[in-house]
């Protein structure tokens, strides 16, 4: 913007040194200049390239490269692994021993002529089997559910952060088109003050005009080459925030979008049925519905923690000697053993109202994120749809003046050519005509970054994020 009006304040401060009559007619004013408008518009054609790069290619490659985004593809994996953990927990304790054990020599205990010994060498294999009843029933389907929730969460996420970076590659996309679009309006315009220079110069050989008006024009040749200078940077400096954020490197950059071509903007209905929409189809609300969803599952989960819990266990051993057969005898014995069992421990009960303590303070901040963005929504939306009005209010301004400007060059041309105006009259129509193409071009740029921050508010844009 303060580029942008620095080159106004130049064509305004150019304006009045270019309306200052000659006090007699000199020949070498009544020669028309060159029109440069015919070159304007040749540079335009220029600029837009078929087959160039377009807001809507720039803003898919933001959401291919984007950093943010493929933190969020790895924190969909980690949530998937999470997921699957859960699945797991399901799955029957089920577990394996082998064992050997070595005892120091005891003396047989002897009754009568029977002697009963103590064997040294112990061999075991076992196997055990644990079903948690109860968390089948209560714990374990709110904790698949809170899991298969995080893992919405995660991919919502991804998406989100995918059409957030594509609204950052479109909105840099115009910035960098604008930038382009006034390096060629300031070279244009340079070229004009260059032109009336030098006929400022001719005349003041003739003593038709005073020095101090030529230094006045050479002054605003220098402002307008610094002007270029700065636009240059800046659209250099606009063109690389564009490339990293497509990750475009090293290849030619064309604009393929031609801002020229008319937008046809759809009647802006109410704020409420706006947010209606708008809750519906944005990901970032929808990412915070699946968050609460999850907390609660997760908290009711806890809950199982409370109250006993009932298992069934089966336990069978092949040991040597086998420790449930009286004597101990030194071979090999199968036996095994099954039951259920009803456990409760104070210390998990206590740890669950803390956990479940801590679930509703977090599901209370997410409803606060959430409220917070739906009255943040709201000012968004109405922001973007005030400046699409405003943007297709400035485009018809725009057009109005553009027509005045380019009928005001028509008349001083004819009038030059029937010697009822002077070279500076017709350069000074130049001029407003310039400035009129400038703020028509901006007005075109501006309803397209207006119209594409609505598309993002309403969440209209998730399309290509699915």
């Amino acid at each position: 913007m303060t580029v942008r009006l620095s080159l106004f304040l130049t064509l305004v401060a150019v304006a009045p040194a270019f309306a200052q009559p000659a006090k007699q007619p000199a020949p070498v004013a009544k020669q028309a200049p060159v029109d440069d408008m015919v070159a304007f518009e040749k540079d335009l054609d220029a600029l837009f390239v078929s087959g160039g790069l377009t807001a809507d290619e720039a803003a898919a490659r933001a959401g291919k490269v984007s950093p943010t985004v493929q933190r969020k593809v790895a924190e969909v994996e980690a949530t998937i692994a999470q997921a699957e953990q859960v699945e797991l927990a399901r799955v029957p304790q089920i577990g394996g021993k082998a064992s050997y054990t070595r005892n120091s020599y005891l003396a047989p205990i002897v009754f009568g002529p029977t002697s009963i010994p103590f064997l040294q060498n112990y061999y075991l294999a076992e196997a055990s089997l644990n079903v948690p009843l109860s968390d089948y029933v209560w714990r374990y389907p709110k904790l698949v559910d809170a899991a298969h929730l995080a893992l919405e969460v995660a991919k919502t996420t991804r998406s989100s952060a995918i059409v957030g970076a594509g609204q950052d590659g479109r909105l840099a996309y115009y910035e960098w088109l604008r930038s382009r679009l006034q390096v060629l309006i300031a070279q244009r315009q340079l070229a004009q003050v260059q032109a009336t220079l030098g006929q400022v110069r001719a005349l003041a050989e003739v003593q038709r005009l005073s020095r101090a008006d030529l230094l006045r024009v050479e002054s605003q040749e220098a402002q307008a080459e610094q002007t270029v200078d700065q636009l240059k940077n800046l659209s250099e400096l606009r063109e690389e925030q564009l490339r990293l954020l497509i990750g475009a490197k090293e290849e030619p950059m064309s604009i393929g979008e031609d801002i020229r071509k008319d937008l046809t903007a759809t009647a802006p209905g109410s704020l409420d049925e706006a947010m209606q929409h708008a809750m519906s189809h944005r990901l970032d609300l929808r990412v915070l519905d699946q968050g609460i969803a999850a907390k609660d599952k997760q908290r009711q989960a806890e809950q199982a923690n409370k109250v006993p819990k009932l298992s069934a266990y089966a336990v069978a051993d092949y040991a040597n000697p086998n420790t449930r057969v009286f004597p101990q005898e030194e071979k090999y014995t199968f036996t095994w053993s099954a039951g259920v069992q009803l456990t409760w421990t104070l210390n998990d009960a206590l740890i669950a109202t803390t956990t479940e303590h801590r679930l509703q303070a977090e599901n209370d901040e997410i409803r606060a994120d959430r409220e917070n963005l739906l009255r943040g929504t709201k000012i968004e939306i109405l922001a973007a749809q005030q400046a699409v009005q405003l943007a297709q209010h400035a485009l018809a301004t725009s057009q109005k003046g553009l027509v005045a400007a380019e009928e005001g060059y028509r008349v001083r041309k004819e009038l030059l050519a029937a010697d009822r105006a002077t070279a500076v009259e017709l350069v000074d129509a130049e001029t407003d005509l310039t400035r009129a193409r400038i703020t028509a071009l901006n007005a075109r740029v501006d309803l397209r970054v207006a119209l594409a921050q609505l598309t993002h508010a309403l969440g209209d844009d998730t399309g290509a994020a699915r």
